[in-house]
């Protein structure tokens, strides 16, 4: 069995006048990866979500699901999709409604549900009927359906739409628990401090183009500096020379080259002085986003 969950080569897509996907999109996604798929709105990036899953059909290239071509039905066997914008019978209850998917998908157990319910703090919603909910639940309750059990493949667009701060963490845990379970995870979020938290990978889109496809940590460029953390950020910073800015109880201190933390770190274990932590200060997911959106393309 191949260890990719997915395979996108040369694809292109346009509606009407509308490039929607570029011409020589490739991408690959191997099994346990999570990926975050990000870019401005209208990039293509629930296009390129929709292509893979064969709920729209590229001008070109191919795609393989599983190994196999989405057009074929056993390519979505455990796979998952939570679209940005779903819609329930407002008759139905979560209940219903998972065992209604159930009949189609085989593949897990109600007690599964309930417990991912419970850990999204919807447990006791599921005999409510879905239109006596608000957005929010509705949302929780989507997400539970989505992710319960163990499934292979997970595409969720915008997971954490309409929830307050505690369901956007409380979804990030659910996402974060596929992921160490080995669940392949695609995702698609405007909250990158939240991707960033539960994605090792990203894909970036600009206007259909895919311009970068790496580890989050390989793509973050170093900052010119490192942050210490030590109860005595005054002292450290003496003994380094003085030319740190104290931050709280961390010290950033400039370095001019990513070559140089080696030896700075050796001269902070030399220090005698108290540190609990040193790392280089990169860039963050959404300095990354910003630097591609401000027409910078090369983040290779």
């Amino acid at each position: 069995m191949t260890n990719k969950a997915i395979s996108v080569e040369g694809i292109s897509k346009r509606f009407g006048k509308t490039k929607a996907l570029t011409e020589n999109f490739n991408i690959e996604v191997s099994r346990g990866q999570s990926l975050a798929i990000l870019g401005a709105n209208g990039a293509g990036k629930t296009t390129l979500m929709r292509a893979i899953l064969g709920l729209t059909i590229p001008d070109s290239g191919t795609i393989r699901l599983n190994g196999l071509s989405p057009i074929d039905p056993n390519s979505r066997a455990g796979v998952r999709f939570l679209p940005e914008r779903i819609s329930f019978p407002k008759w139905a209850t979560p209940l219903q409604m998972y065992r209604q998917f159930e009949r189609v998908r085989h593949e897990g157990r109600e007690i599964d549900f309930i417990h991912t319910a419970e850990g999204l703090a919807c447990g006791d919603l599921l005999n409510r009927k879905l239109g006596k909910m608000s957005k929010g639940q509705r949302q929780r309750v989507a997400v539970a359906l989505m992710t319960c059990g163990t499934p292979k493949t997970v595409f969720l667009d915008e997971p954490s739409s309409g929830l307050d701060p505690a369901g956007r963490m409380l979804v990030r845990s659910t996402v974060a628990e596929l992921v160490n379970q080995g669940s392949t995870v695609v995702l698609n979020s405007h909250l990158l401090g939240e991707v960033e938290k539960v994605c090792d990978w990203a894909a970036f889109i600009h206007k259909g183009a895919l311009v970068a496809h790496d580890r989050l940590q390989d793509l973050s460029r170093f900052k010119g500096s490192v942050l210490i953390e030590t109860p005595h950020p005054d002292q450290m910073n003496s003994f380094l020379g003085g030319s740190g800015r104290v931050k709280g109880s961390s010290l950033v201190y400039p370095l001019a080259e990513e070559i140089g933390f080696s030896a700075l770190t050796e001269q902070i274990a030399a220090s005698g002085v108290e540190f609990t932590g040193i790392q280089l200060h990169k860039e963050s997911l959404e300095d990354i986003f910003m630097r591609i959106i401000e027409g910078e393309t090369d983040v290779s």
